[in-house]
Parts: C-alpha cells; sequence; structure tokens
C-alpha cells in the first residue's frame, strides 16, 4: 500500500500540501483576475509528486522549468508510507540521479535512479508472495497515468508522442496473472523476430548467390554435387595414372620457373624503363642567354657567355662519359631481357606439350583447367551448401521457438482461466459503475490470451463508446473498477491519480463525482487524487452534486495563486 502524506520543498519554493485518506481534489479556480482555471498547476503538481516518486526526469515537466523560476538545487520532498514504512525522499534537478530516502528515519543515499527505483519495489512488493512482478515505476505508470496519454486507452499509460510499448505486467499483476509467462513469451517473440530477421538475410545472400529463388537454389545444390563428383572421377582417373603423376610434377616445376622468370624480367624492364627517363639532352641555348643579358648592358651578356660556354662544355664531357655507361647498362639489361624472352618461350613451349593429354574420347583437355575447374565447383557447393544449411538450422530453431510459445500462451491462457472468478467480480464493478453513471448496462469487459504481439486482449466496451469524452470515461470505469473490486484490492497499491481525466459532457462528469461520493466510505482504505475544475462545474448544476467539493480538497489554484506562484514559459 502506498499513502501520500505531503508534498513540499526544502527550503520553501511552494505551500506544501497535504493528503489525507479516501478522496482528494486538487481544485482549479476562477479568480478575480481570470475566468480560466487551467494552467494554474494542477498537472504541475502531479509531475512534481511524480518526479518524488522517481520518475525518469528527460520524460518529466520539470526538465522543462527554468532555473531562473525554479532553483536546480531546490529539493522536492515527498512524505508517504509504504505499507506500515514511513519513508521521505528527497530529489532535485541538479542531483535527478541520486536522490536521498529516508526510511523510518534512516537516511539511505542512492549513486543512481535505477538504484533508487530498485530499492522502493522491494518495499512495495514485499510481502505480496509473488517471484515476479512489475517495476515500482512501470507499476505507478497505471495507477498515475500521465496526461498526455489522453486517457485513449485503459492500458497504455504514457505520453502518446514517446510510442512507449504497451505493458501488461501492472494489469496482470493486479489480476494475479502470471507476469513470467508473460514475459517469457514475449522474450519467445523477440528471438523469433531476431532469428526470422537472420533468416532472410540468409535467404538474400543465397538468391544474390544463384540469381535464383531459394526453392530453385535447392536445385542448384543438387546439380553443383553432380559436377563436382564428375570432374573428381575425371581426376580420380587421371590420379592412378603414372604418366599423369609424372606429367603434374614436371607442369608444377615448369610453373615454379616461369614465375620465377616473369618476376625477373618484370624487374629489369622497370630498371629499362628508368633509364629512358635519363635519355634526351638538357642544355640551355647559350646565344639567347647573351643576347638577353645584353639589352640590360652592354658587353654583360658577352662576358656572361663566354664563363657559360667553358661550362656547358665542361658539363658536355661529364653527360658523354654518364651517357656511355647508361647505354652500355640498357644494352646488357635488353640482352637479358631477350635471353629471358626467349627461356619464357621455351617453358610456355614445354609446358603446353606436358599440359595437352589425350582422352579416350579423343578431345584435348588442359589439367590445370581442370585443377581450377573443380576448385571452382567446389568453393561453389561448399558456400552453396553452408548457407542453405544456416537457412535451414534458422528455420528450425523458429519452428521450435514456436512451439515453446505456443506451449507457453497455452499455459498462460489456462492462468487466465484460474481467475475466472476475479474476472468476473471485476466486470460485475464495471456493470455496476456503468449502470449508476450511464444508466444501462450496455457495456462489456473481455479479458483474453491471443497468439498476436500484443499477447493479451483487455477489451472494455461502454455505451456509445468512441468518442473522445467517453474514452476518457472508459478509463475511469476500468481504474476505479481495480480500486473497488475485493480480489484485485487486495494486491493493489491503494492509490490512484487522475489528472485532468474529466474532459466529459456535464452529466456524465455529476454521476461519475456522484459515484465516488457514494464508494467514499470504501475509498477511505485507499487514496484517491483528482485534478478537478470548478467551471466544469455551472452553479445550477451543483444543486445535483452530492460529492462535497470543500471537504476532500486539499488546495485551491488559481492564476494569481499558482501552484509555484508565478508564470513562466518551459523550455
Amino acid at each position: 500500500m502506498i499513502r501520500l502524506n505531503k508534498l513540499y520543498s526544502e527550503p520553501f519554493a511552494f505551500e506544501s500540501i497535504e493528503f489525507k485518506p479516501g478522496i482528494n481534489i486538487i481544485l482549479g479556480e476562477r479568480d478575480e483576475t481570470s475566468n480560466k482555471t487551467n494552467g494554474v498547476g494542477k498537472t504541475l503538481l502531479v509531475e512534481f509528486i511524480n518526479f518524488a516518486l522517481m520518475k525518469e526526469f528527460k520524460r518529466s515537466r520539470l526538465a522543462k522549468i527554468p532555473a531562473k523560476d525554479f532553483s536546480h538545487d531546490i529539493e522536492v520532498c515527498l512524505d508517504f508510507h509504504i505499507d506500515d514504512k514511513h519513508i521521505v525522499t528527497k530529489r532535485s534537478i541538479n542531483e535527478e540521479n541520486t536522490p536521498t530516502i529516508y526510511v523510518d528515519g534512516i537516511r539511505k543515499i542512492f549513486s543512481s535512479i535505477e538504484d533508487a527505483t530498485k530499492f522502493l519495489s522491494l518495499l512495495l512488493f514485499k510481502n505480496d508472495g509473488v517471484s515476479v512482478h512489475p517495476s515500482f515505476r512501470s507499476m505507478l505508470g497505471l495507477l498515475i497515468r500521465d496526461e498526455r496519454s489522453e486517457f485513449k486507452s485503459i492500458v497504455d499509460c504514457y505520453d502518446t508522442k514517446l510510442k512507449i510499448p504497451t505493458d501488461y505486467a501492472p494489469h496482470l499483476y493486479l489480476f494475479g496473472i502470471s507476469i513470467k509467462l508473460y514475459r517469457e513469451i514475449k522474450k519467445a517473440q523477440q528471438v523469433i523476430q531476431e532469428l526470422s530477421t537472420a533468416k532472410n538475410k540468409i535467404k538474400d545472400d543465397i538468391e544474390s548467390i544463384t540469381g535464383k529463388k531459394l526453392a530453385n537454389a535447392r536445385a542448384e545444390i543438387n546439380d553443383l554435387d553432380f559436377q563436382v563428383k564428375k570432374i573428381k572421377q575425371e581426376m580420380d582417373m587421371l590420379e592412378g595414372d603414372k604418366t599423369f603423376d609424372m606429367i603434374r610434377d614436371e607442369v608444377s616445376s615448369y610453373e615454379e620457373q616461369l614465375d620465377i622468370l616473369r618476376d625477373k624480367r618484370a624487374i629489369i624492364k622497370s630498371e629499362v624503363n628508368k633509364i629512358n627517363l635519363l635519355s634526351g639532352d638538357n642544355y640551355i641555348d647559350d646565344k639567347e642567354v647573351i643576347e638577353l643579358y645584353n639589352k640590360l648592358k652592354p658587353s654583360l651578356g658577352d662576358n656572361i657567355g663566354k664563363e657559360l660556354s667553358e661550362v656547358i662544355r665542361f658539363k658536355r664531357k661529364i653527360d658523354e662519359f654518364q651517357k656511355n655507361l647508361i647505354d652500355s647498362r640498357k644494352e646488357t639489361l635488353t640482352q637479358e631481357i631477350y635471353s629471358l624472352d626467349e627461356s619464357i618461350s621455351v617453358l610456355l613451349t614445354n609446358l603446353h606439350s606436358k599440359t595437352a593429354i589425350l582422352k579416350q574420347s579423343g578431345q584435348l583437355r588442359n589439367i590445370k583447367i581442370l585443377f581450377i575447374a573443380y576448385e571452382k565447383k567446389l568453393e561453389e557447393l561448399s558456400q552453396l551448401s553452408t548457407f542453405i544449411k544456416k537457412y535451414d538450422d534458422y528455420e528450425s530453431k523458429i519452428k521450435a521457438k514456436k512451439a515453446e510459445k505456443s506451449a507457453k500462451t497455452l499455459e498462460l491462457d489456462l492462468s487466465v482461466s484460474n481467475k475466472k472468478n476475479v474476472i468476473t467480480e471485476f466486470q460485475e464493478t464495471i456493470f455496476s459503475i456503468h449502470e449508476y453513471v450511464m444508466e444501462n448496462r450496455k457495456c462489456s469487459f473481455d479479458l483474453s490470451v491471443n497468439d498476436k504481439k500484443e499477447v493479451f486482449n483487455f477489451d472494455l466496451r461502454i455505451f456509445d463508446d468512441g468518442s473522445h469524452s467517453n474514452e476518457r470515461e472508459k478509463v475511469f470505469f476500468y481504474d476505479i473498477a481495480l480500486l473497488l473490486t475485493h480480489d484485485i484490492f487486495v494486491r493493489h497499491p491503494k492509490i490512484l491519480v487522475h489528472d485532468n481525466i474529466f474532459d466529459v459532457d456535464t452529466d456524465t462528469l455529476i454521476k461519475s463525482l456522484n459515484y465516488l461520493s457514494e464508494k467514499s466510505s470504501c475509498l477511505e482504505d485507499a487514496q484517491y487524487i483528482l485534478t478537478l475544475n470548478s467551471d466544469k462545474i455551472s452553479e445550477i448544476d451543483k444543486g445535483l452534486l452530492n460529492l462535497d467539493i470543500d471537504i476532500y480538497k486539499r488546495v485551491t489554484l488559481t492564476k494569481k495563486n499558482r501552484f509555484l506562484s508565478r508564470h513562466y514559459q518551459e523550455k
């Protein structure tokens, strides 16, 4: 059981709010400054409660409050009970990941929000006798629905924009249905999805390799296997022949010699190419130089020309000597290339003569080509066989996992059947609420197991449902029925917070509030916190209202008296 006592801050940042057992109303009122009751801080107050109960900061509206309007060092404090344990949580925005929790006055500091949440989970579920239960925060997700869920679904409780996957665990826990089986089925679904993805990837690879559909690729394996065996038979026939063994050894020797000679020839040709780059005259025209300098200064070019001619003559002697050396080296290398070409030609002739064999059919075949063909076909066969084996392995694993999932689904269905009395009692509670508010019993509730991704079907139908307002009323019926059904109440944390749920027509609102008034004594053992705008109820309608708002009102918020005592722009 969770029971809130007080919400406050350290140091002071907003007026503290005290809560009591039973119905608690957070009221939005008009004042002399404005007729509007929205934007006064009702939802923000609920967000502060959620923040103190370890809601993830990045999903909290506190993350959007500028520091100048609410210091990030201020601790949001919540005094509450979990069963007989007196708890006080203290958490600031600056240290949102390291909250402090006091348990019966003993201080506990946590290094992460995950550790704090696990600790609160242990306290909340320690006496339930169930080995598998929801987390503390997933349980509170159902009990403190996010207003941004728009109350569109009885099972989805979070901001619709976040697209958080549906989690049935908190619902199953309240009905006493096995969460363990549910999670095992969800895990099996995930494994099946991963195996299917891998299988489809292998299928694409097979079709890419063969250029054929998977069914035809299996036939391709048979053909490849036949081709490999046929080539192997030909090789086996050759292997038994001594002449073949001799030819094979000679061919191998010739190929080795050819590789050596070709490498040597490539090196020599590279050196010759470098020598060719060095050939040619690289001299300046001394007459042009003399003419240029004479233009600058008379006789200057003639003087420079004499010295330049001597330098050029000296350089020509050196170049001539160097050219003789290079030409000699080039001639030697050219002879070596010619000699290598001759040797290679002789080896190729010998190789061709040795590798051509006459088969019984009279056709000439090349031994080397036979080897290459065998290796190529063997590689294709091996690769394709490996892929198809992997595909078949994935297929087998998927079938096994699906069979396991089906068995778990049947087991889970049995678990639901064992709770038929609880479901029937819950249905009767729904019917009675519907009869009170809608004045008929044209409603239904179905809780069943299916073989789809969701695993469960939680289907509540009410009179004229489908509209925006009736979807909200449907959630109200469902949540209140969880509190008022005895066999569910024993497992219920006994707290429920509805923020702005009554965006409905006036008649439905009056009857819903009157139902709460009628069940107020039953709710004394729980805690129901409701945000409500006073302008939803006109002066005329108040005469029809049995719920005394003033008795259950815990705080009144107006444009002048906002929750944080100021108006701010969210980040």
